[in-house]
């Protein structure tokens, strides 16, 4: 029988809820701007444990970015960072649990069209 344990469960949960916060805004910002394309969001997760003593502490990362093109002509790039700690006891216990998320929005100018 195969587990998902906490960290699948949860990447799979922010997964859902970023496609179905992206499903709901689209209707509402479609006819606000012409139709441009959007890059597809880059996502890299990497994972990293590290043992203490008795203890496995796993590290998970997961960086998202979204670029958009405004009505302007300007780009807006998002950038969301989510690290998440779970420490586990030897028994496989969650013990500690730490979620930190880094959102970044930076505006670049509009290329030059001549």
């Amino acid at each position: 029988m195969t587990r998902i344990n906490i960290t699948q469960r949860l990447a799979l949960l922010g997964a859902c809820g970023a496609l179905a916060a992206g499903g709901a805004l689209l209707p509402s910002t479609a006819s606000a701007a012409p139709a441009t394309p959007q890059t597809p969001a880059v996502q890299t997760v990497q994972e990293h444990v590290a043992h203490e003593g008795r203890a496995k502490t796993i590290v998970t990362t997961k960086i998202t970015v979204t670029k958009r093109t405004l009505s302007d002509g300007r780009v807006k790039v998002t950038t969301v960072k989510t690290v998440t700690k779970i420490t586990k006891n030897h028994h496989g216990k969650v013990v500690k649990k730490s979620v930190t998320t880094t959102t970044t929005v930076k505006f670049r100018p509009a290329p030059d069209h001549d």
